[in-house]
């Protein structure tokens, strides 16, 4: 009886380890596949296919600050316009 307790305690810790290692690498395969979807679609991360010549620059800011305004919108050129009309129409 004793021996029978004993076999049923050992097959109850291998099923368990056997799940156990079973839903770990579902979840590992499923994190992968999450994450290579999400690369796929992140336009910050796709580098492929951009061939450039000469001196490149590379913005490695966070987007913050990338996408923060250089120049306020009160500052600016200022063109100073008058119109004129023509005083008469050229006649050909």
């Amino acid at each position: 009886m004793v021996a029978f307790i004993t076999f049923l305690l050992k097959f109850a810790l291998f099923f368990f380890i056997f799940f156990l290692a079973l839903i770990l690498w579902i979840t590992y395969t499923f994190y992968k596949q999450i994450k290579r979807t999400r690369r796929q679609f992140n336009p910050y991360d796709q580098q492929e296919g951009t061939e450039t010549k000469g001196n490149t620059v590379t913005d490695n800011r966070p987007i913050e600050k990338r996408n923060k305004q250089v120049i306020p919108d009160s500052e600016g050129e200022y063109v100073d316009f008058t119109e004129v009309d023509d005083p008469e129409p050229k006649q050909q």
